[in-house]
């Protein structure tokens, strides 16, 4: 029984120290808690280490109010930043298709106006030759040659 008795001890105080670090894990929610109750258990020197744990702050950190409402206000305006962003992408995206948009009507009102132009230029054309017809026939019914009638100043050139 001399044998046993510093087994049992040891056990006990294992057991004693499991137990503490068991109660205090979970009171004040310590991170891993079964991994450091196994670890007092099994190599009761863990316990030490898991009390320096402990003051280094391996529990989880209870913000103030104060604390909680700034960090909420920051993920607010960071949220509000990206859809902001994204809101300008798009409007950016809106305002070049409209540039597209604008630049297809504006070419094609070139062309518009380019062939209201030409037919403008061959009206005149038309015209021009109507007018050396009818001055053509105006000095033949007066049996007048043109160059004559233009010595005369019969016909504006």
């Amino acid at each position: 029984m001399d044998g046993l008795m510093p087994i049992i001890l040891k056990t006990i105080i294992c057991l004693g120290l499991a137990y503490w670090v068991y109660q205090d894990s979970r009171k004040n929610k310590i991170k891993y808690g079964n991994f450091w109750v196994i670890l007092s258990f099994v190599f009761p020197p863990g316990a030490l280490v898991y009390y320096l744990y402990k003051k280094t702050g391996g529990s989880v950190q209870k913000l103030t109010f104060r604390q909680k409402l700034d960090a909420e206000l920051r993920k607010q305006t960071e949220q509000n930043k990206k859809t902001i962003a994204e809101q300008r992408k798009a409007m950016e995206l809106l305002q070049q298709e409209e540039q597209e948009k604008n630049k297809l009507a504006l070419e094609e009102i070139e062309k518009i106006q380019e062939e209201r132009l030409a037919l403008k230029k061959q009206r005149l054309e038309e015209l021009k030759q109507e007018r050396l017809q009818q001055q053509e026939e105006i000095a033949n019914k007066l049996r007048v040659s043109r160059e004559a009638a233009n010595k005369l100043k019969m016909f504006d050139e």
